[in-house]
């Protein structure tokens, strides 16, 4: 995986082997988190956050 400006989260989806690339080495995944551009970290983070939300639900339902 290139460190370039070019990283974006399209290039994730239509190049599958970067996914496999970040999760075999985090530190690749921080690269190119670094090399987003804002808006996109910002998609990345409620992402995130929506799915944190989510599965608290999902907790809070199984634990019912």
């Amino acid at each position: 995986m290139e460190n370039n400006s070019t990283n974006s989260l399209k290039n994730l989806v239509e190049e599958p082997s970067q996914v496999k690339d970040i999760m075999n080495d985090p530190e690749k995944g921080v690269d190119f988190y670094k090399t987003l551009p804002v808006k996109q970290k910002q998609y990345l983070v409620f992402a995130a956050a929506a799915g944190l939300v989510a599965y608290g639900i999902f907790l809070g339902k199984k634990g019912s």
